[in-house]
């Protein structure tokens, strides 16, 4: 091993990260703060500084997509690394290999599943609020069972799901490190330039992007505004199903990992979504036994159109789950206007109700619902964005076309003295549980295992 000595030089407002131990660290910081040159600092300093026995240490920095991770990350870790002795760089595949093995290396959190059944010391995820959560339940964190590896959370706000839970958790939890970064208090950008960026923007994007304020939902957001009001209105809460109504099913197909079930019931004018279903990975025969568990009694089956299509195997989907012991499967007929049923459901939502903690990830989902927004006039587009949380979003309005196709029919509510409307025999709601100078140098002067924060 070569001698050398590393110095890491951080901006001031993150030196405090930089020497943090913690295993899980969560960073909420503004546009323009360095918080991505920042933690590839972080990631190269644990990387160098921590041993093991075992196979050669492995670290992953996560990005949206995979060129967002090679724009924003890449020639920084190239950088960083190009002079300690014997590190090889792999264009192809954003990987940096260093002379013991060892290997960092740029994922895309749209592939997510690439990561699945390997190992990590250590990771880095880049704006989470645009990377599916599923990644991190289903395949992040059991990669870093192994060796006890550690996460950090880096990004902006958009909205009060997501990043910004993930951040009051941190700052309740000493296991945590937690940072919140304003432009207005960090001093990183000058006051002249921030009232420039004030000038050319909306107070909402201004108070989003560089005041990492939580109360600003998503630029084009669809639902986020009525699953506000549902939180707010009490309709998001522990409650039981309804003993004397069916339990129907909407779907969005995909992928296992990516087909949405939602289970809900109509009870009188209400929508109660009771269950959610989505990230599990399970054949066709496997989803039937594992719906057939919940004991739910079942009414109808509604799927998209796509359904009815042929698979590999020579049967429709329809088919398949028919043949796997499910009952009443139904096909919503075609449509090509998406806009009718996210205004119908929105027209529906002050009367649809969600189970909790059942719900969370499907309100995780209409909350980031959002239409296209123009970069270069920052308008919204009359275009929805097709990403993780659109397979929710669209089973979540197909209860809609379901509806309006005559597949759901309507338990009525009786009523009570007084006129009022008295919820089905069966139905209880249950209580809430739980519920300036920065860079890194490398000097050739003493072991390479000794790397220090420079002061």
């Amino acid at each position: 091993m070569s001698d050398l000595n590393i110095n890491i030089r951080p901006r001031k407002q993150f030196r405090r990260f930089l020497e943090a131990s913690h295993r899980w660290c969560c960073l909420i910081v503004h546009r323009r703060a360095g918080k991505t040159y920042s933690s590839i600092q972080k990631l190269l300093f644990r990387a160098l500084t921590h041993k093991r026995k075992g196979p050669p240490k492995r670290y992953a920095y996560i990005a949206p997509t995979q060129a967002q991770a090679k724009d924003i990350a890449w020639a920084y870790l190239k950088q960083f690394t190009h002079e300690i002795p014997d590190t090889i760089p792999n264009e192809s595949e954003l990987k940096i290999t260093f002379s013991d093995g060892m290997t960092i290396r740029l994922y895309s959190g749209e592939n997510y599943e690439r990561m699945r059944g390997l190992y990590f010391d250590g990771v880095v995820i880049d704006e989470p609020e645009d990377i599916n959560p599923s990644a991190w339940n289903t395949v992040i964190r059991p990669c870093l069972s192994d060796y006890e590896g550690w996460a950090i959370w880096i990004g902006t706000v958009k909205g009060k799901k997501g990043q910004w839970e993930r951040y009051k958790t941190a700052m309740e939890n000493k296991k945590w490190f937690a940072m919140l970064l304003k432009a207005s208090e960090s001093g990183v950008l000058p006051k002249d330039e921030l009232q420039d960026l004030k000038e050319g923007m909306t107070e909402d994007a201004y108070q989003q992007e560089y005041e990492c304020n939580p109360n600003i939902g998503r630029p084009g957001a669809i639902y986020a505004k009525e699953v506000t009001e549902a939180e707010a209105g009490g309709r998001v809460i522990p409650f039981n199903p309804d003993g004397g109504a069916l339990v129907h099913t909407s779907w969005d197909i995909g992928s296992p990992e990516n087909t949405s079930v939602i289970y809900f019931q109509r009870v009188g004018m209400d929508i109660r979504i009771i269950d959610h279903d989505k990230g599990i990975r399970l054949t066709t025969g496997q989803r039937v036994a594992h719906m057939m568990a919940k004991g739910y009694n079942y009414g109808n089956h509604c799927l998209p159109h796509d359904a009815g299509s042929l698979r590999p195997g020579g049967l429709t989907f329809v088919e398949e789950l028919s043949n796997a012991g499910l009952n009443n499967v139904m096909v919503i007929p075609k449509t090509t206007d998406p806009e009718r049923r996210i205004n119908r459901m929105m027209e529906l939502f002050p009367n649809i109700w969600f189970n909790k903690p059942k719900t969370e990830g499907l309100l995780e989902s209409l909350e980031a619902y959002h239409r296209k927004i123009d970069q270069k006039t920052a308008t919204v587009e009359n275009r929805v964005v097709h990403d993780w949380a659109s397979h929710d979003a669209d089973a979540f309005g197909y209860i809609s076309e379901a509806e309006q196709a005559g597949m759901i029919p309507r338990n009525q509510a009786r009523l009570g003295k007084g006129g009022n409307v008295e919820v089905t025999k069966g139905v209880r709601f249950v209580p809430d549980e739980d519920f300036p100078e920065e860079k890194v140098r490398v000097e050739r002067k003493v072991q390479y295992n000794k790397i220090r924060v420079k002061r």
